[in-house]
């Protein structure tokens, strides 16, 4: 089956040269030029202590993650916000008279692939700081271990290494007994008593699996089918919908890539199975919706931890302009999380000082604790650790969206009852 793919392919855009169409779209929404750093600026800058990717009038930064590969469609357009961020911020005047010179790095999907790419950045590209929207893991170490400041989302080190900072908090996929209610109380509301619990198999979707199994219980409902090798992407997944046929499954939760949920509720949609409620973690972007044949209808979708596409909200009008205007698909799940990444990244200079260093970088980021994206994320984020993970707290709103024929419906408001809950103890540890 080949739903999404054409979809994909649709919305893919080659980052090559899109620097001059974005900043044609950061004009397009308010975020007008300043005048380029002053020679007094960068004198003064010059008086600064040598730091690698620093330099009087310039800091490089990277995006590093999937451009190929079998994650790569879950990243779409995620390296193009990022830009479209730092070309609004260039555009007036960079960060303490500094223009951010930016590179894209992929991992291919895999960690020998990252690790190559990381040592590209750092050593060949003298990269200063890094966002990365992947769902590898290979590169943390060494990135603890130098002091290289990242930004991103979900991966374990941003619940416990202090130079990562995750734009949805401090995850908990390092510590499996931790884990989120909010999905499950969602599906709760619709009815659901019985999970099918799948995922495919990569470290963040595997703990998220495994998290979920834990909770299940706790929060009043029953497992009644778990399978954590499903696998990624496009497939024939009709042994699948089978297996939650037989199980009496009422509702799924399925994190993995986008292709292969797409597959299993398609497939159950043969087979007579109509779940009463369905979450589907990256389900974002109604082109998906228009090639179901309705396979999708009544499926909770969220992307990855930003407020949706539609949303009657000024920063999220803005960025889905500016994507727009730059010929970029808004809605893909992660493109959001290229821009927020990159937003973080630039917080982070500014409160580093004229005189940034990684150090001073990590240092007075741990001090900031309300950050949201500008607005495109729907709640309050603090840095300051230790919380219920070294980093501090998770986010605990989730801005849901439920599809309907070809569209993807955002709730009027995010859900922000959720708990954090320990599994081993049953201990409610946040809320």
């Amino acid at each position: 089956m080949h739903v999404s793919n054409n979809a994909r392919r649709s919305t893919a855009v080659v980052a090559v040269g899109a620097s001059a169409t974005m900043l044609f779209a950061v004009m397009a929404n308010s975020a007008f030029a300043a005048p380029t750093p002053t020679p007094t600026k960068a004198a003064s800058n010059a008086s600064c202590p040598a730091t690698p990717g620093v330099t009087p009038t310039t800091i490089n930064l990277g995006w590093i993650g999937p451009k190929t590969g079998a994650a790569a469609a879950n990243y779409i357009g995620s390296s193009e916000a990022a830009q479209l961020r730092i070309d609004q911020e260039n555009a007036k005047g960079g960060v303490n008279g500094r223009k951010i010179v930016y590179k894209v790095y992929d991992d291919q999907s895999n960690g020998s692939g990252q690790i190559t790419a990381m040592q590209k950045a750092l050593q060949s590209d003298n990269i200063f700081a890094l966002t990365a929207q992947t769902n590898t893991t290979s590169m943390y170490p060494t990135l603890k271990d130098q002091g290289i400041p990242v930004t991103g989302f979900s991966n374990p080190a941003f619940g416990t290494d202090r130079n990562a900072f995750g734009t949805t908090g401090a995850t908990l996929s390092s510590n499996p007994a931790l884990t989120s209610t909010g999905t499950l109380e969602k599906l709760k509301q619709q009815g659901v008593t019985k999970i099918a619990n799948i995922n495919h198999v990569s470290t963040g979707a595997s703990a998220a699996g495994n998290a979920t199994a834990g909770l299940i219980p706790l929060v009043g409902m029953t497992q009644a089918l778990r399978i954590s090798d499903e696998p990624q992407g496009t497939h024939d997944a009709t042994s699948t919908a089978l297996r939650i046929k037989n199980s009496g499954a009422d509702g799924a939760v399925i994190v993995g890539f986008i292709d292969g949920a797409i597959s299993i509720m398609q497939a159950l949609k043969q087979q007579g199975v109509n779940l009463k409620g369905v979450s589907i973690v990256g389900l974002s972007d109604p082109a998906v919706l228009r090639t179901a044949n309705g396979a999708l209808d009544g499926a909770l979708g969220t992307n990855y931890g930003t407020v949706p596409v539609g949303v009657n909200n000024r920063a999220v009008k803005t960025y889905a302009a500016g994507m727009k205007a730059a010929g970029i698909n808004p809605y893909s799940s992660g493109a959001p999380q290229g821009f927020v990444g990159a937003d973080l990244l630039i917080t982070g200079l500014k409160v580093a000082g004229k005189c940034p260093t990684r150090a001073s970088f990590i240092d007075n980021l741990r001090k900031v604790t309300k950050w949201d994206g500008g607005g495109l994320i729907p709640e309050k984020i603090s840095f300051k650790g230790p919380g219920v993970m070294p980093n501090g707290n998770p986010a605990l709103c989730t801005w849901f969206m439920i599809a309907k024929g070809t569209e993807l419906v955002p709730d009027s408001k995010p859900s922000c009852g959720a708990k954090v809950i320990d599994t081993a103890s049953g201990k409610t540890l946040l809320s």
